[in-house]
This record gives structure tokens, C-alpha cells and sequence, in this order.
């Protein structure tokens, strides 16, 4: 009367080791593999099985009237304007979406940018060392994720301002996440310029690398997959610019109270953004707090 109640009972154990057996299991991941093939009209976290990269400068390549110290570059994840009088860039602009999340390990080194043209110095990451001030990525690294060869591009010293660790850690961190969940959670299509504002002299003194006063940020905001021919109105998007001093004391301080006008960091930069808009909607945007 207990052999076939034993059984079942074994056969029930022995289904639900095998069960527990292949939850627990993990899968070998190729950084550039997709766990899914995700629905690429909704939200997600999954890596895609491409990353979509849309023009970095859609809405027009900043111009100052000045050719004298942009030297401009574009890569497959980014297009930025390098100053080799100052070490650094006057501005970097890209493109950023949910694609180009995924599970590729952040960069540990820096690099100097061989591309630079020669006779212009080439800042090397041993130029901030005991300087006081972080590597302060432009592009994010986790905005990369998608491959390792991606994220080695932000690690460029070409992407990279001098920023105080209060302010790389703590708002400007903090706005780069508000932006990540923008792509990820809200499902659009982002626009960023940023860049630096005004000179506290150079690291360690030695003239190579200027420190800016402020970095600054542009994003231009619409839904996914859409860009520069989906704009008739000024519904069509939303601008946020933000403005951020180079100090320390301000880590715990929130990203939004740093919310200014694009017109703001053109009088200070001397630069053109978003010259392709039509005028009407430029206008509207470059003189409004988002």
C-alpha cells in the first residue's frame, strides 16, 4: 500500500532537482550577445542585438565662427571638438537610446587619442595624477555597454574634462542616471551635447590640461526613434540644459537645481546649438527651463 505513494513522491523530488537545477544554472553571456531578442518599440533592459546608433549631431554640429581650436572628430559613438590649446574638448555630442545598454565591462584605462593631429599635445591619463581633480567622462561609460570596443571609446581622454569628485559623483552622476532611465524606462531617443566653461587654471600647474569653471549639458529629449524630421511644434521635444560648478561641497546635492537655458551656455561658450531647428521652436527652447 506505500510502494506506488513512495514513488510518486520520488519521481516529484527528482522532477523539482531538476527544476532548481536549471533556474540556478547561468548561461555563458557574450558581452555583444542579446539575452533576448526584444520588442525594439517598448522598454528594456536586455541587451538588443544591435546598437542603434542614430547622428550624433542631428541637430546641427556646434559652431563658434571659429575654426582656430576645434578640431573635429567623429566615431561610431560620438563626434566631439577637441581644443589642443586647453587638453580637452570644447564640446562632445551624441546620440543615446536603450540599444546601447547592455552587459560589456566598464573600461579601466584611459587612453591617449591617437587621432589627434600631430603637433597637438597628446593628454595622457598621468597628466591628472595627485592633481586633485577626477577623469570626468563627457559620453558616459555605461551609456557604451553594448560591446567592449564601444566602451573603450569613452575612455578616450579626448571625452574627458577635469571635474572636482563632488561634482562628477554627485549631481552630474545623478543627472547621467536621469538620463539612463529617460532611454531605458521612458523609451526616448536623447540628444547630448556637453561640455566645459571657463578656465581655473591647468593640472598641477604643468599648462597642459585647462580646468573648466562649469560643465554643462544639452539634452535634446523625444520619443524613440525619433530625430530632427519628426519635429513640427514645440510639443515635438523637450530641451533640458543644465549648468554645473566645478567645486567641491556639492555631492549630495540633486542635478535639477543646476536646470538652466541653452542660451546661458551659448553667451558663455560662444557656440551655435541646435541650429537646424526651425527658428520658431529653437527660440522657444534655447530660453526655456525644462
Amino acid at each position: 500500500m506505500t510502494a506506488a505513494p513512495y514513488a510518486r513522491r520520488s519521481r516529484w523530488a527528482a522532477l523539482l532537482a531538476l527544476a532548481v537545477l536549471a533556474a540556478c544554472s547561468t548561461p555563458d553571456r557574450s558581452p555583444t550577445a542579446p539575452t533576448v531578442i526584444p520588442d525594439v518599440g517598448a522598454p528594456s533592459f536586455y541587451t538588443y542585438p544591435e546598437a542603434i546608433y542614430r547622428n550624433h549631431v542631428e541637430f546641427g554640429t556646434p559652431n563658434d565662427g571659429s575654426a582656430t581650436n576645434d578640431y573635429v572628430i567623429s566615431r561610431y559613438t560620438h563626434a566631439f571638438s577637441h581644443n589642443c590649446a586647453e587638453g580637452g574638448p570644447n564640446w562632445v555630442s551624441w546620440n543615446l537610446n536603450k540599444t546601447h545598454y547592455g552587459d560589456a565591462p566598464r573600461g579601466t584605462t584611459f587612453y591617449a587619442d591617437g587621432g589627434l593631429p600631430s603637433g597637438c599635445y597628446r593628454v595622457v591619463s598621468s597628466d591628472y595624477t595627485n592633481s586633485g581633480y577626477s577623469r570626468g567622462h563627457m559620453v558616459r561609460s555605461e551609456e557604451r555597454t553594448w560591446s567592449s570596443e564601444h566602451n573603450r571609446q569613452t575612455f578616450y581622454m579626448t571625452n574627458v574634462l577635469p571635474q572636482h569628485q563632488d561634482l562628477n559623483g554627485g549631481p552630474w552622476y545623478k543627472f547621467e542616471q536621469y538620463l539612463q532611465s529617460l532611454a531605458q524606462n521612458s523609451n526616448k531617443e536623447l540628444y547630448v551635447i556637453s561640455g566645459g566653461i571657463g578656465n581655473k587654471g591647468t593640472l598641477l600647474g604643468a599648462g597642459k590640461v585647462v580646468i573648466p569653471t562649469y560643465t554643462w549639458k544639452i539634452v535634446v529629449v523625444m520619443p524613440y526613434g525619433q530625430g530632427l524630421a519628426h519635429v513640427t511644434s514645440t510639443s515635438s521635444l523637450q530641451v533640458i540644459a543644465v549648468k554645473m560648478p566645478n567645486v567641491s561641497g556639492i555631492a549630495a546635492n540633486g542635478w535639477t537645481m543646476y536646470k538652466t537655458t541653452v542660451n546661458d551656455i551659448e553667451n558663455l561658450t560662444k557656440y551655435d546649438f541646435l541650429a537646424k531647428l526651425p527658428d520658431t521652436i529653437e527660440s522657444y527652447w534655447e530660453s526655456t527651463v525644462y
